[in-house]
């Protein structure tokens, strides 16, 4: 759980926040420390700045041309009346001690640097200027300093050291600075109210972002079932770069779950297909399967006339199922997502004709008319001709099936500003309305055709039967033209198939 927490991505966000307070904090409270230091010191070295020629004006520290110890240790007596944080140290011109306040045993360095003594005599350095402290070797701090001389002759320097032992920690320095624990303290409390603020306004930055994990994890969990997001939840139209993820996803959700949909249900619509099919298939097989085997064993005792008939049922039983097959493998070629038409101007009603010419004798056998109209060879439209001729073989032979003797066929065209809308109509039985929305599936048989009140009298060994595949085959192909098949049909009257083709000026 623990490590959950540390991972996310907020987590991440605020140890990486306290991480660089922290680093600021540290290197702020460092610069104030620093800044607080040169300011004391240039304070302190500004009032003290001529304290150590003071000290050489008010007692003569000379005497016979060499340096009154006398005299310096009373000038040391009244300088350590002021406190322990002044140092008092004799330089001979080359910056040796020969003289000082302090103990021998805490003496470490000898020699002082004669070069910030001589920026600090000059008077053009800006404070504070820091010297070397004889109490250490590598140590520096303020001072003041005087030349002692004798008619215009350096005898050596008074040096002062400003700021003794008491000054020599830091941490008693922060102890003692009221200034600098004031500034810790104010800018600790800044560091830490500005760090609130940051965490709440991340905190509220962020929160989309937790929300669309959670919807996202919500999807994961639910599948395409329940797992569509609420669109209200996030804004396409909004600056948030997080708001428009959301609808992304969201919209992604909801075509992945319509892609799903769709998948489903065509698994469903091929497994029933297969189903009705398969039953299609058999009864044509049985058939020949059985009038070959019954000429097979009876074929010494038949007569030439039986034998004939019991070969042409066969035949017939045998063309079936080859048509089957083929409408199956033409119906999964329009299905595939790469199917290409090869598209072309077309005269509509020369390539009606041709169809009607095609099936016109087994339409003089039932006694059904087939006619065009108008049969205007000037209408022309952009299609792929071989498809768009198996629609009207498709649609007129459907027709042909729905008839009986006396009725008619007819494809009517007519032009619609920039498109030929195509009819196809017949005077027949009509759909039943209960088949009528179901017509266009794969596995849809129309259960008053002739051929089955044909299959109810008991003649079916001639009669070719609909496998249902003629029209979902139409269907797609007019899809794949760019249009929409609708249809029209009374029980009795007869029924009406039409589309639109884009015309061709």
């Amino acid at each position: 759980m623990m490590m959950g927490w540390i991972n996310s991505f907020y987590s991440k966000l605020v140890l990486g926040l306290l991480a660089s307070f922290l680093l600021i904090g540290l290197l702020l409270m460092f610069l104030v420390q620093q800044l607080t230091i040169r300011y004391q010191n240039e304070v302190e070295q500004k009032l003290h700045l001529e304290l150590a020629a003071h000290v050489v004006g008010d007692d003569s520290l000379l005497k016979d041309g060499e340096i009154d110890q006398k005299a310096l240790k009373h000038a040391f007596h009244s300088m350590m009346i002021l406190g322990p944080s002044f140092e008092f140290y004799v330089l001979t011109p080359e910056g040796t001690v020969t003289t000082y306040s302090a103990e021998d045993d805490k003496i470490k360095r000898m020699t002082v640097d004669l070069e910030p003594i001589k920026q600090f005599l000059s008077g053009n350095e800006a404070l504070p200027i820091l010297g070397d402290d004889p109490r250490s070797v590598f140590r520096q701090k303020i001072f003041s300093v005087a030349e002692i001389k004798q008619q215009d002759q350096l005898k050596g320097y008074l040096y002062i050291i400003i700021g003794g032992e008491i000054y020599d920690s830091t941490v008693d320095l922060l102890k003692n600075s009221h200034i600098i624990n004031l500034s810790f303290w104010g800018l600790s409390a800044a560091l830490l109210f500005s760090l609130i603020v940051v965490l709440l306004l991340f905190a509220m930055l962020t929160r989309p972002l937790r929300q669309l994990t959670t919807d996202m994890k919500k999807f994961r969990s639910e599948g395409f079932d329940k797992g569509v997001l609420p669109a209200s939840h996030w804004d396409e139209n909004s600056s948030d770069e997080i708001q428009r993820l959301g609808s992304t996803f969201n919209a992604m959700a909801s075509t992945l779950k319509q892609q799903y949909e769709k998948v489903r249900t065509t698994d469903e619509l091929r497994r029933e297909l297969i189903s009705y099919v398969s039953h299609d298939l058999r009864t044509p097989l049985a058939a020949l399967q059985g009038y070959l085997e019954t000429w097979q064993l009876k074929q010494s005792t038949l007569s030439s006339a039986e034998s004939s008939e019991m070969i042409q049922v066969a035949a017939n039983n045998a063309q079936q199922v080859s048509r089957l097959v083929e409408q199956l493998f033409e119906l999964a070629h329009l299905d595939a997502e790469n199917t290409q038409l090869t598209m072309e101007p077309v005269s509509i009603a020369e390539l009606a004709q041709d169809v009607l010419q095609k099936l016109q004798l087994d339409a003089e056998r039932r006694g059904i008319r087939l006619d065009v109209n108008p049969k205007d060879p000037s209408l022309m439209a952009m299609a792929d001709i071989e498809k768009l001729e198996r629609v009207f073989t498709n649609l007129v032979d459907n027709a042909i099936r729905h008839c009986h003797q006396g009725d008619s066929v007819s494809i009517n065209i007519s032009r619609l500003e920039q498109q030929l809308q195509v009819t196809v109509s017949d005077t027949g039985a009509g759909i039943a309305p209960e088949d009528l929305p179901h017509i266009f599936d794969a596995h849809y048989r129309g259960r008053n055709t002739l051929a089955q009140q044909e299959v109810s009298a008991g003649n079916s060994k001639s009669e070719r039967t609909n496998s249902g595949l003629g029209l979902a085959i139409t269907r797609r192909i007019v899809e794949l033209h760019g249009s929409k098949i609708s249809v029209e049909s009374k029980a009795g009257q007869g029924t009406s198939f039409s589309f639109l083709l884009n015309g061709v000026a």
